[in-house]
């Protein structure tokens, strides 16, 4: 014969111990971070608390760097892809902002779409480039999705949403590059 034992656990009880156990599994190293500095914070040292802070503020340009590298595209068939987001922690000597590059190949040709964002520097280029009579003053534009590119010497240049700054070049031809800025989701920047 079977005996069956049951155990009562108080609901309250239960609760507290799965809010426990979600909190450290959603630990990670910038909320780590955080509660670093609002403890240094708690101990009065100042200088330490604002080091946290400064690197939490890191984690989150690449954390947002990733985010922003998953706007590039996919490579489409016979094309492989690598990203680059490296460049993102350089940005802050120039105001910040978030940065990534894709590198296409296909063997034998290849090319780089580079896109910038929210960096001081660029807005003289997005007045520029948020201008058609100033677009065509620089060379032949090309429409994709609606966005216009200069294209300079085989480099095309665009802006998107007037914080986006999107450039594509390499030895591949025009036709491949603008096919893998055509499946850009644009939309996906706002």
């Amino acid at each position: 014969m079977k005996k069956s034992i049951s155990v009562s656990v108080h609901p309250m009880l239960l609760a507290c111990a799965l809010l426990a156990l979600s909190g450290l599994a959603l630990a990670d190293e910038f909320t780590e971070t955080l509660d670093a500095a609002a403890a240094a914070y708690a101990d009065g040292d100042i200088k330490a608390a604002s080091e946290e802070l400064t690197y939490a503020s890191q984690l989150l340009q690449s954390m947002k760097a990733g985010q922003f590298a998953d706007m590039l595209p996919e490579p489409l068939d016979g094309w492989t892809r690598e990203v680059n987001t490296e460049a993102t922690a350089a940005m802050g000597m120039f105001g910040g902002g978030t940065t990534a590059t894709g590198e296409y190949s296909n063997g034998s040709e290849r090319f780089e779409i580079t896109m910038m964002a929210d960096n001081p520097s660029m807005m003289s280029m997005a007045s520029m480039l948020s201008n058609p009579q100033m677009m065509a003053s620089m060379g032949e534009i090309i429409r994709i999705q609606r966005q216009s590119f200069v294209n300079q010497d085989g480099e095309l240049t665009g802006m998107v949403d007037g914080r986006v700054l999107i450039q594509a070049s390499g030895s591949a031809s025009q036709e491949d590059i603008v096919a893998h800025l055509e499946t850009i989701n644009f939309r996906g920047f706002d």
